[in-house]
């Protein structure tokens, strides 16, 4: 993974010049404090100020604005949505995948974790917007699962676990602990806990046989870092932040 800057650039994908994948952070935007960067326009930020950071955020990652953006409605579900190209916003889903070219696949985040995915075979990319609720119900898992009903292969998946709440700072009480397996979680007393959601998606891309050679997963925490957005560390005063993979399909006007 690249310097943390303006953006995060995962490393994973880099032997793929076709793939472009990011993750934005507080810095770079026109949005007032604590906004900064902020790429939601459900968080009482300034719609206008929201288009300008967004434009700014895909012009850093080389993405045409001319070119598909898909966004989802995301409700902390399993929902995982195959899309054409055609969306703009898919309405009750968490994770979305595609084959298509030009198409950019964004999730948003702020504590939540991001998971992207490439199989450079199918061409099929996948974007998982993985909290608490959703790593509980196996989306992770389920993603991979629907790229291999499309004809991917565990042995060609890449994956990039982005910056996201980490295990040694997501405190969560007894009843959400008492949903996932003791490897993610550690005690601190008094009914509090530590859940380590990046691991936990981690075991679900295992699971299908991913390997760690393949898997790039970010060390940064949202909540420990100050130029990253987190709902955890800030409240209402949390931007959020946009994790997205695209695959870019070069014009060769011989074929014109």
């Amino acid at each position: 993974m690249s310097e943390l800057s303006t953006i995060i650039r995962p490393a994973i994908f880099d032997e793929f010049p076709e793939i472009v994948e990011a993750q934005s952070t507080r810095l770079g935007g026109v949005s007032p404090e604590p906004f900064g960067m902020n790429l939601s326009s459900h968080v009482g930020d300034d719609p206008h100020s929201v288009a300008q950071n967004r434009e700014l955020f895909l012009s850093s990652i080389d993405w045409p604005l001319t070119s598909q953006v898909v966004y989802q409605n995301q409700i902390h579900s399993s929902n995982i949505t195959q899309v054409n190209g055609d969306e703009v916003i898919v309405r009750e889903s968490d994770a979305l995948l595609t084959e298509r070219p030009n198409v950019l696949l964004a999730v948003s985040v702020a504590d939540c974790t991001p998971v992207l995915l490439y199989d450079p075979i199918t061409k099929i990319i996948a974007a998982v917007h993985a909290g608490w609720r959703g790593t509980e119900q196996m989306i992770t898992l389920q993603t991979i699962k629907r790229m291999r009903e499309l004809g991917a292969q565990p042995e060609n998946i890449r994956a990039f676990i982005g910056a996201s709440a980490s295990g040694e700072r997501y405190e969560v009480g007894l009843e959400v602990a008492t949903l996932f397996d003791k490897r993610v979680i550690k005690e601190l007393g008094n009914q509090k806990f530590l859940l380590d959601v990046k691991a936990a998606n981690l075991e679900q891309l295992h699971y299908h046989g991913i390997k760690d050679t393949n898997i790039e997963v970010s060390p940064l925490c949202t909540i420990g870092e100050p130029i990253l957005h987190s709902f955890r560390r800030d409240g209402k005063r949390s931007g959020r932040m946009l994790a997205v993979i695209g695959r870019k399909k070069k014009y060769n006007p011989s074929l014109d």
